[in-house]
This record gives structure tokens, sequence and C-alpha cells, in this order.
């Protein structure tokens, strides 16, 4: 390994260990603000925030008094952090561990918890109003729920949140726009020839759907690039496969989107002669 090529790796082993400990100190307090600020209902079901010793409501760290409604508000804020945490630190340890991780995603990494925040605000003003029913809102045992799963899953939240605007704002003007962008769907594989793979076999085909130009296949630990046939089809060159599997070898095969959009496609066994 070069000292160029050497740097660039001990510069990507910092960037991803400043995300790790970035994630940890970010998410873990959060958790410990809605634990430290986790209010009681009384008997006639007000929901009571911790006191100072001058009997005010506050809400750690922040100094001032605090009503009910905003006390609530923050926990939503919070627990949507947490719930992004977990979200972004089961993802980044994944990349890490498959030494997949790219340092152009630092940003998606870095601004997760806040995303996930808002989200958790936003799904709590949600439910409030009337637009998402399902979770008494008052309760902050709820409260905290929604804004964990709301950050935790924030693909399925912000898909409600659209489908709760879209009913509201329903509209056919979108459709007559063009050259707009697509959702990315995730790859499928329907199968792969020749099965089981011969030892002359120089590249193997993948048909599916939601394929895309520039996608990788990755078999087992080595990730190869895909020629783009079509949406439907795709060519895996078998002569880049260091150590080819041999002797009946099975191993699995994935597709993975170009870099910058997810997600991975399942997992298919190949056999190898």
């Amino acid at each position: 390994m070069s000292d160029q090529e050497s740097k660039a790796e001990w510069g990507k082993v910092a960037v991803f260990m400043s995300l790790v400990w970035y994630l940890l100190i970010v998410g873990l307090g959060a958790v410990v603000v809605v634990i430290a600020n986790f209010p009681s209902v009384d008997q006639q079901g007000a929901v009571v925030f911790p006191r100072t010793a001058d009997g005010l409501s506050q809400f750690f760290p922040f100094r001032g008094t605090v009503s009910p409604d905003q006390g609530l508000l923050l926990l939503a804020l919070f627990a949507g952090i947490s719930g992004s945490f977990l979200h972004a630190a089961q993802s980044l340890s994944s990349y890490i561990g498959n030494a997949a991780f790219k340092v152009s995603w630092t940003a998606w990494y870095f601004l997760r918890p806040w995303v996930g925040g808002v989200l958790g605000f936003a799904l709590y003003f949600a439910l409030r109003s009337g637009l998402v029913s399902g979770i008494n809102a008052v309760n902050p045992y709820g409260v905290v729920a929604l804004g964990l799963l709301g950050g935790w899953f924030s693909k399925t939240t912000t898909d409600k949140l659209q489908e709760v605007f879209e009913t509201l704002f329903k509209t056919d003007e979108d459709a007559k726009r063009k050259d707009k962008l697509h959702s990315v769907e995730r790859p499928v594989i329907n199968g792969v020839t020749p099965s089981p793979v011969p030892t002359s076999a120089t590249e193997l085909t993948i048909s599916g759907r939601h394929f895309m130009a520039g996608t990788k296949v990755r078999i087992g630990d080595v990730e190869l690039d895909g020629v783009f046939v079509s949406e439907t089809e795709l060519k895996a060159p078998l002569s880049k496969l260091v150590n080819r599997p041999s002797g009946n070898a099975k191993v699995t095969l994935q597709i993975r989107n170009p870099e910058g959009l997810e997600p991975l496609s399942t997992k298919q066994e190949v056999t190898f002669d």
C-alpha cells in the first residue's frame, strides 16, 4: 500500500470513529434527557413534569418553566433523536463491519439524529391535531414511544405523513410535470444463470427487477461492478472475482444500488462447481 493510500485509509478511519463518538454522545445524551425529564401523571390525569426546589416545572438542561404541552413536545423531539440514533448506529456498524463505509455518507449520519427528532416532533403535532389516530398523544409513554418509533422507522413515518398530507391536499397537477425524480425501489433478484456455476463460466446473468446503471454485485465478501443490461437484467463479470469459489461451494449474492442510494437486495444463494 502506497503512502497516499495509507493516508486515505487512515482518514477514513478517523471519519467513521468520529461518527461513532458523535452518534453515541447525541443518541445516549437524548436518552438521558428523556429519562431525566420523564413526567408523572396525577390522579386527575394531568401530566406533571419534575419540579425545582421552588416548585417550578423545568425541563433539563433548559432553564425556565415549561407547560405540560411544551414538555411533551420536547419529549417527542428527544425521543425522535433517540430513535434515529438506533437507525444510524445499526447502519454505520453494518457498513463498517462489511468494509463498505463511504466517506460521502458522512453528512447523512451527522444529520440523521436531528432528522429523527424533527420527525418525532412533527408526528406529535399530527397526532394532537387529530390528523393521525391510534396513540394517546397526552400520555407520556405514548409520546416517547411515538418519537422513538418515528425516528427509528423514519421512512415509514414520512410515508404516513405524506399519505395524510396528500389526503388533505389531493391534486392531480403533479402527474402533469415532466422529468420527475422517482423513488428508489429495492432491487429484487429472481434468478441467477448458469446455476450451478461451472468453472468455465466467465459471467453470471442475474434476472430480477428494479436494477439500475452503476449497480454493484456482491458475491460473498467481494463486490463487483455490475454490467447494466436493463431494469430486469444484470451481468456480473467473474473474471474479476479473486479466489473464485469451487468444489460445490455455496456463497451469497446481493445487489447494491449505486453509492448514495439505498437499499440492498435480499440474499440469493449461488453454487460454484
